[in-house]
């Protein structure tokens, strides 16, 4: 078992509205199915699945939200981190376009989850600003606009020009602004889902790691330290946690740990000078996949990947976060942060989410590599109309086989300590 880092530090946990009571499975229980991890994926399967009338008992190893779900930046994108609609198409051929619609519409998918369950999350849908900051970069960012754009998708395409009315930085020559998409307390979303879910007739268990699973005649068991449950059917949605209890699973993806810093609240008439629209921006080409935009309470959020290597201290993180800033808007003047946190990202080695199945009746998706809002949220709906249906076609993703990362410790750390730090450094170069 992993050491887990604590939930504590994170703005997030400490922002959201608080959660509904999710005690430890004390005894046992019976389910139609039963979920090992209440993040967006789990929490999002359990409540459709109660919802058309099924029975699902969900185990968490500390509470909902507390693993990358209620540490990550806040993004609500309607786009794959790294890849383009062509790159799907390539890969799944006739299927392409099922794929792509599941996360095109998927920011659709959580805010109007936010919208019927009325959850209290900070949610603000005004556009994603995906930009570049090098004109050879252009190019390519028209190819995404134009993929997205042939498949419908409310897209809007940005030139220098025109980029003040969204971002008071001179510093990108283009933008693409996915209008579904936008920004929220990732926290208090999970907490949201879980409520919504408990409402529905889920039962939700906190304090409740799965330390054993098994095979029980034509059932499955999961085994915690306080009880069982015996189900059906089993989802495993840790992600990034590994916990060993299935063979290969643990080695089937790397973890990348990503950081998060924020200053104090800003003034509205700063906020407003700086992203006149309330967008979230992200950066492509940037070493660290770079964001940032304003919270609820008007907190300037950044951040990025970060290694443990160079970038372990918070105080070196924040060098590097707010040289970037202040490189974009130096009307902002020193920038300083008041709250610092770490979470783990699963990415398989073709950096894409994927689901699993086992064995019988046994299921996993991992590796959202860097999209857990809107993609983990839209891929735990389609599980749940697969597991409901029996028709494993039901979904967008096809089912694949679990992928293999070779040596995926040793290469996590090297990713950690070596891959992230360098490209820190060859971006400051550049």
């Amino acid at each position: 078992m992993e050491t887990r880092l604590p939930i504590e530090p994170v703005l997030w946990a400490q922002t959201a509205a608080p959660g509904m009571p999710a005690p430890p499975l004390d005894g046992e229980a019976e389910a139609d199915v039963a979920i090992v991890g209440a993040g967006y994926c789990g929490l999002t399967a359990a409540l459709h699945l109660v919802e058309a009338g099924r029975s699902v008992v969900v185990v968490e190893a500390e509470e909902p939200g507390f693993g990358g779900s209620g540490r990550n930046n806040g993004h609500c994108v309607p786009d794959w981190t790294w890849q383009e609609p062509s790159d799907i198409d390539a890969r799944f051929g006739a299927r392409g376009d099922r794929v792509n619609n599941l996360q095109g519409d998927a920011a659709d998918l959580v805010y109007t989850l936010i919208r019927d369950h009325q959850i209290s999350c900070e949610a603000v849908q005004s556009g994603t600003l995906t930009v570049v900051r090098d004109q050879k970069n252009v190019a390519g960012l028209r190819t995404k606009y134009d993929d997205w754009a042939r498949l419908g998708k409310r897209v809007r395409w940005v030139e220098r020009a025109d980029m003040g009315d969204y971002i008071a930085s001179d510093a990108f020559p283009a933008a693409i602004l996915f209008e579904d998409g936008g920004h929220l307390n990732p926290m208090g979303f999970c907490r949201g889902l879980a409520a919504a879910a408990m409402k529905a007739g889920a039962r939700v268990h906190g304090k409740s790691p799965a330390t054993r699973l098994e095979r029980h005649g034509e059932r499955w068991r999961v085994t915690t330290p306080g009880g069982r449950v015996m189900a059906k059917s089993v989802l495993l949605a840790t992600n990034a946690h590994r916990h060993g209890l299935w063979p290969g699973l643990d080695s089937s993806y790397y973890i990348v740990r990503a950081v998060g810093v924020a200053t104090d609240p800003l003034p509205e008439d700063v906020r407003r000078a700086v992203l006149p629209r309330d967008n979230n921006v992200q950066e492509l080409h940037h070493p660290h996949e770079f964001f940032f935009y304003f919270d609820g309470d008007g907190r300037l959020l950044t951040g990025g990947a970060a290694g443990l290597g160079v970038d372990q201290s918070a105080q070196q993180v924040e060098r590097w976060v707010g040289a970037e800033i202040s490189r974009l808007f130096p009307d902002l003047g020193p920038i300083r942060f008041a709250h610092y946190w770490q979470g783990l990202v699963d990415m398989t080695p073709k950096r894409f989410a994927g689901v699993h199945r086992l064995a019988d009746n046994l299921y996993t998706a991992i590796g959202f590599s860097g999209r857990g809002v809107p993609t983990a949220t839209a891929v735990g709906r389609d599980i749940a109309t697969m597991l409901i249906s029996g028709d494993e076609d039901a979904m967008a993703l096809p089912l694949t086989p679990l992928p293999w990362a070779p040596f995926s410790r040793l290469g996590s750390s090297l990713i950690a300590n070596i891959l992230l730090p360098a490209k820190r450094i060859l971006g400051k170069l550049s």
